[in-house]
């Protein structure tokens, strides 16, 4: 890709096994957060936790963990401080993660009466499925096997998290069009993965051609329009007109664009 929105930053598979599917009644019994540091470091801390509450039978039949497992273990909280340490200002990658781990991991901590770490992004691979509008099923073994990806022990966290973090990179070198955008502008398309009745997605700026070598602004008939930042769909030229100083400070040498395109985008607006 000539973008790499991940680029320069911790970015980590996470996972999680737990009780049962009730986010405010039950409870963590495995986690697991895999990847690698701003430094190219590998990270890779997992671990099964006492849940304090027992472990129905059901849920033990779909990741094979047992009460006998885990009530000798630490809790939750014994681990907190590595978590957040990890969590803060990373990119966060997993399967679901958005309605489902995150929002378990977060009760986690407001039990504990700790505060909820912060990361820089958190990329859910089930909703860049829907957003790429991707053949269904979307599951996460029917998506891997789709990219190539092993997964060869589902349902267990370690697994699951690297399974998503590597699904995440396939897809990327799979469809690179709709990541030559910042990780800011990343997170707005994602979030924006607004589906209607039929679960179709509409246009977007990825369906817009890159002027620049970063995907930054885009071509649409004569118009360029930049898709970052603040003027977020307004073309060069309203820019021109509305906030030339911002326009300016674009086409700067300490703006976001390299010479060659701030050449080109000079020339496309006659300036």
């Amino acid at each position: 890709m000539a973008h790499d929105p991940l680029a320069g930053c911790r970015v980590v598979g996470f996972d999680l096994e737990t009780t049962g599917l009730q986010i405010k009644s039950d409870r963590i019994i495995q986690f697991a957060v895999v990847g690698s540091d701003i430094d190219g470091s590998n990270i890779n801390f997992e671990s099964m936790v006492n849940p304090q509450r027992d472990i129905p039978a059901d849920s033990t039949r779909v990741h094979g963990i047992h009460d006998s497992d885990v009530k000798d273990l630490d809790t939750f909280e014994h681990h907190i401080d590595d978590l957040d340490e990890l969590f803060s200002d990373a990119v966060v990658v997993g399967h679901n993660v958005i309605k489902f781990d995150w929002p378990f991991i977060s009760n986690e901590y407001l039990r504990f009466g700790k505060i909820v770490p912060k990361p820089k992004a958190i990329i859910d691979t089930l909703i860049v499925a829907r957003k790429l509008n991707l053949p269904r099923p979307h599951g996460l073994g029917h998506l891997c096997k789709k990219y190539g990806v092993a997964l060869e022990n589902a349902h267990d966290a370690g697994a699951d998290a690297a399974a998503s973090l590597l699904l995440l990179w396939k897809i990327m070198e799979s469809e690179p069009k709709p990541f030559r955008r910042p990780l800011e502008d990343l997170q707005t398309w994602l979030s924006s993965a607004e589906l209607d009745d039929n679960d179709n997605l509409g246009r977007g700026y990825d369906d817009l051609e890159p002027f620049d070598s970063d995907g930054k602004i885009r071509i649409s008939d004569d118009d360029l329009i930049i898709i970052f930042g603040r003027h977020r769909g307004t073309s060069l030229q309203q820019l021109r007109k509305n906030d030339e100083s911002y326009l300016n400070w674009l086409l700067s040498a300490n703006g976001p664009f390299q010479e060659d395109d701030r050449v080109r985008i000079r020339k496309h607006l006659d300036m």
